[in-house]
């Protein structure tokens, strides 16, 4: 893991962590391409001149929907995406495997765990409880140290790529390939349902206040929000896929990050939760409540980018 300046045609620059492939346990080919590294956005992203880009002490972007965050992090060039499910699920564990699950801005400006942490506050039109990206202490980094990405644990949701569900059923673009410019929109015939090892269908249920995940799809539609950690899954085998997308808890895991699941119709995902969340937000904080057209102010995104084996040069002057 490393930290890398990465200037685009314009001279601006995005502060990207970069990773090898098994430093996140991530697909080392995508689409038949070797890939070299995975570059993280360092920060939930700022917009300059209508692009995005990943720098410290800015305001990040909000009131941007779910196709229009995919449309701008590609449009900066080859390799570059909105940062995916599989992306941020991996950070994810790795945070909670080495003992270093961020806090964040949880409480309009502090943490509401440790009150004494706080970032850089700004007003907008919409709220002055938003901090400025990276203000915070290192505490607010996945792993804990300067190097790490920020952010991930409240002050804004953020957008992810590559998963959705439809009534309740959970689809992917499978082995992180909506990294690699895979058609995620409504009618793609690239989404694929999970299956347990029985080759069963993944639903989940929503009902009487409850998560099950089930076999068969549910009888009605609902809404509703429990603690990760009490997502039920008596009726099936739970994959090892769905623990490793963030979708079921680990064995062990005892954070108090909600998840929040709308089960009528497409539902894109938000991760990270916001900054009145408290201990509901967390870097495994999910919510599938959401059309892809939703807007709202405490909702923006990051970018990432992939770096192919052979590629020449640095990664410098990627964009286009």
């Amino acid at each position: 893991m490393r930290n890398e300046f990465i200037f685009d045609d314009r001279g601006i620059p995005d502060i990207l962590v970069v990773y090898t492939p098994d430093e996140l346990g991530l697909p080392a080919t995508l689409k038949g391409k070797a890939v070299k590294e995975y570059a993280i956005s360092k920060y939930p992203n700022t917009m300059i001149g209508g692009r995005p880009y990943s720098l410290p002490y800015q305001q990040p972007a909000v009131n941007i929907n779910h196709d229009e965050a995919i449309r701008l992090c590609e449009s900066k060039g080859p390799g570059w995406h909105l940062i995916t499910n599989d992306e941020w699920a991996a950070l994810a564990h790795q945070s909670r495997k080495n003992g270093t699950l961020p806090r964040g801005n949880t409480d309009r400006g502090k943490s509401h765990s440790h009150p004494e942490e706080t970032g850089v506050t700004f007003k907008d039109a919409s709220s002055s409880c938003k901090t400025l990206t990276g203000s915070g202490p290192v505490t607010w980094n996945h792993d804990g140290t300067a190097e790490g990405v920020a952010d991930m644990c409240g002050n804004i949701w953020e957008h992810v790529g590559g998963i959705r569900f439809v009534d309740g059923q959970v689809q992917v673009i499978p082995d992180n390939e909506a990294a690699a410019g895979a058609d995620q929109s409504k009618d793609s015939k690239e989404w694929t349902p999970l299956y347990t090892p029985d080759g069963d269908t993944i639903y989940y249920n929503v009902e009487n206040g409850k998560i099950k995940l089930q076999p068969i799809a549910p009888d009605d539609q609902d809404y509703d929000g429990v603690r990760f950690t009490e997502l039920e899954a008596s009726a099936l085998d739970v994959p090892e896929k769905l623990i490793e997308l963030g979708l079921y808890p680990a064995p062990g895991y005892e954070g108090t990050d909600y998840f929040w699941l709308d089960t009528d119709g497409e539902r894109i995902v938000l991760r990270g939760g916001g900054w009145g969340n408290g201990a509901h937000a967390g870097v495994f904080y999910f919510s599938g409540d959401h059309s892809r057209a939703h807007v709202y102010w405490s909702v923006g995104f990051r970018s990432a980018l992939v770096r192919y084996s052979g590629d020449s040069g640095d990664l410098d002057n990627l964009d286009s």
